[in-house]
């Protein structure tokens, strides 16, 4: 095959060697289906196997287990005691007493500790959910509005702005904008419907994400919006950052402000950008 008729990919592969495996399982993946309907029909184990174990990552999920009980199990010739850690989509953190009354229950209801614990991106997390539950842990989040696609893996992550979006319009509108930059930006695919909703399987054209692209992005994204003098979500530890620009209380723009991949290095501002 000529240089001129290879993919890009194709040529990079040649020239810097073979893509990490991680990147293979993504693009390998079926857009992030893999097999991991497979692997919730296996009752043997409470875990899940090879790719899956990464892909679910993109559905919100880490697979961990109860190190308390790890040593135990291992003498008794059982497997860790696996289970999942959800992460919820929530962009700028905001929920309503009747969605916070349902995480409630479920946590109670159906983890192995009863809690929800809260994070500094402005979402939640359950753990200790069990392999039987997760269906049921997605379909209850959909049913009153929240999910947690790409809340993980290789995707932009949990939009973050400045709290309380009744405090005024500006901070209204910059709410608004935290949700259109999230729902932007999420993976196209249907897999998560598919797999965790029940969604029904029809005939697709998928081949591609069009923003995200085959192998997704070469690592988590972090993106926010602010509106100053107060920087409650931190714009020099993310990668994206979005500064409201107001005039008499009014959004009329944005300053923008990118870092690397591990946002700014203090003291050294070659590590970000500024735009206007």
């Amino acid at each position: 095959m000529s240089k001129q008729s290879a993919t890009i990919q194709e040529v990079l592969g040649e020239e810097l060697g073979p893509l990490s495996d991680n990147e293979r399982l993504k693009g390998q993946s079926n857009l992030l289906r893999g097999t991991i309907e497979n692997d919730l029909q296996d009752r043997i184990t409470g875990g899940f196997t090879a790719d899956n174990f990464q892909l679910i990552r993109f559905h919100g999920m880490y697979q961990q287990d109860d190190r308390d009980i790890r040593n135990e199990r291992a003498k008794q010739k059982l497997e860790p005691l696996h289970n999942v850690m959800l992460r919820a989509r929530m962009p700028g953190g905001i929920i309503t007493p009747k969605q916070w009354l349902a995480i409630d229950k479920f946590a109670t209801d159906h983890s192995l500790y009863g809690s929800i614990r809260l994070t500094t991106r402005q979402t939640f997390q359950f753990h200790g959910v069990l392999k039987p539950n997760i269906k049921l842990m997605h379909q209850t989040l959909n049913s009153i509005g929240i999910d947690s696609i790409a809340t993980a893996g290789d995707v932009n992550r949990n939009v973050l702005c400045t709290t309380n979006p009744v405090e005024s319009e500006l901070h209204q509108e910059a709410y608004e904008w935290a949700k259109k930059i999230s729902e932007h930006l999420l993976p196209k695919t249907k897999a998560y419907a598919e797999i965790w909703l029940d969604g029904e399987k029809v005939e697709s054209t998928e081949e591609d994400e069009p923003i995200l692209g085959k192998n997704y992005l070469p690592r988590k994204f972090k993106t926010t919006v602010v509106i100053p003098p107060q920087n409650d979500v931190d714009v020099h530890a993310n990668d994206l950052n979005f500064v409201a620009i107001a005039d008499n209380g009014k959004l009329v723009g944005f300053n923008v402000l990118v870092g690397g991949g591990l946002a700014m290095t203090h003291g050294d501002t070659s590590t970000y950008e500024t735009c206007r």
